[in-house]
């Protein structure tokens, strides 16, 4: 959810593509008006189609990617996993109607703000997921924080709210937040050749069908 979502992502603009591709195999086949209209209602239909499946599949992925959060910190609050310290920058907030948990200050009311940051630890460094109270402070990106690491559950994390100023300090000049190679918004969709080779492809196989359909129809 966090960290790999490439193939979501190409399947998506594939279908933009198949749709755009269709409607263009029409053009280029100038089949007689009703037939082109029959076919431009199925690009149109596609098109929809392509939007409700991703709205259904987005929020599908993002109730289970939200049992799997509060299911890890649960374990984490409880003591039943045995955390790896990480250290942490933030990437983005949001807020989610779900406790939180502290170290320091234990269990917080709902609602929480769930923070992605990007984790340097055991591994790759990878994007992690931890819900805080809404006044922890934690609102700009690039933020450091200590980290402590779900060791099974890998996009699940919590705060460490005990650290000392000088250790979050230390946290902000890590040398390997330059010499890593770190997730980013491009990276976690597969890059933009991915989506350009999906969206190419799509296009191409919904001209060659428009056209064909187009053909027979004449």
């Amino acid at each position: 959810m966090l960290n790999d979502i490439a193939w979501p992502a190409r399947l998506l603009v594939a279908a933009f593509g198949l749709a755009a591709g269709l409607l263009l195999g029409v053009a280029l086949a100038d089949p007689p008006d009703g037939v082109a209209s029959a076919l431009l209602l199925a690009g149109l239909a596609l098109e929809v189609a392509a939007l409700v499946g991703l709205q259904v599949a987005r929020v599908r992925a993002d109730r289970a990617w939200q049992t799997e959060l509060v299911a890890g910190t649960d374990e984490l609050a409880t003591g039943r996993v045995t955390p790896v310290t990480a250290v942490g920058r933030v990437v983005r907030r949001r807020s989610l109607p779900v406790l939180s948990w502290l170290p320091g200050q234990g269990a917080t009311a709902a609602p929480s703000v769930v923070l992605v940051l990007t984790a340097l630890g055991d591994g790759a460094p990878r994007r992690v997921a931890a819900c805080v109270p809404p006044g922890l402070g934690l609102r700009e990106r690039g933020q450091p924080a200590v980290l402590l690491l779900h060791p099974a559950r890998r996009e699940v994390a919590v705060v460490d709210d005990r650290v000392t100023p000088e250790r979050l300090a230390a946290v902000h000049a890590d040398p390997r937040w330059d010499a890593e190679r770190l997730p980013t918004d491009r990276s976690v969709v597969g890059g933009l050749l991915g989506l350009l080779a999906a969206a190419v492809v799509g296009t191409a196989v919904g001209t060659g069908l428009g056209a064909a359909v187009a053909a027979l129809a004449t």
